[in-house]
């Protein structure tokens, strides 16, 4: 048995699968809340209204929601090895250790893909739902989630490496928490098209709102540069096993 099968089952004991479904339907729930309190300001500006409705639903998911639930995954992807003992026992099986850091990795961005999935699911089940007349562009749709989901690499790798390094639930939790809240604040200075944590938001945002700024070419290093850099430092952690035991 592989190291990704083995935090597979790690994490279907935790029951975490919950939370993939969890997080999409808070968001999906304020956003549409939102929606529909505002609807006579929203209906007289003639914008799509699938816009308007995911303009809503990306401002609590994308901006606070997926990055804290990106950090949770993390957690509980570390949390097993912290109070079992687990890290000794990894670190004894004949394998290089990077290949233990690879697959929390793999399987952490296959848990934010699933999430972003349920996410638009959701999304196109409320607009149905709320009687959404206008015509759905369906390859925006589909262009938004996909690079929300890119847009998370950097933060999710951080996390990760975070999770590894502290054994504490809640100092992870709470500097999640920070670095995502001050996203408003790199927003006020106009630095968020440079901020990690506002990227996810950014990358999802409808043709209506102030998105990516550059070209998708300059999005796409931006999150390269910063995924490999804090994968190679992912790497270099957990190789430091005195840090971590």
């Amino acid at each position: 048995m592989d190291f990704f099968q083995i935090e597979l089952m790690k994490l279907k004991r935790q029951k975490i699968w919950i939370l993939v479904l969890i997080g999409p339907v808070v968001g999906t729930f304020l956003g549409s809340f939102n929606y529909t309190s505002s609807l006579d300001i929203l209906s007289k500006s003639g914008t799509n209204e699938w816009y308007q409705l995911w303009t809503q639903v990306t401002f609590f998911y994308g901006l606070f929601l997926l990055p804290i639930l990106s950090g949770i995954y993390a957690i509980f992807l570390c949390r097993t090895d912290h109070l079992t003992g687990g890290w000794k026992q990894l670190f004894s099986m004949p394998v290089k250790r990077e290949k233990i850091f690879v697959s929390k990795l793999v399987l952490l961005v296959l848990l934010l893909l699933f999430t972003q999935i349920t996410q638009c699911l959701l999304f196109v089940i409320v607009g149905k739902l709320l009687g959404l007349q206008d015509e759905m562009n369906l390859v925006f749709f589909f262009k938004a989630v996909i690079n929300g989901w890119i847009a998370i690499f950097p933060i999710a790798t951080f996390q990760l490496i975070l999770a590894i390094k502290t054994k504490s639930f809640m100092l992870s939790l709470s500097l999640n928490v920070l670095f995502t809240f001050f996203s408003l604040v790199m927003m006020v200075v106009n630095l968020e098209q440079y901020y990690p944590w506002a990227l996810p938001s950014i990358a999802m945002a409808s043709p209506t709102e102030t998105g990516l700024t550059h070209s998708l070419s300059y999005f796409y290093a931006l999150v390269f540069t910063l995924s490999l850099i804090l994968y190679i430092w992912g790497n270099r952690t957990i190789n430091k096993s005195e840090k971590i035991l």
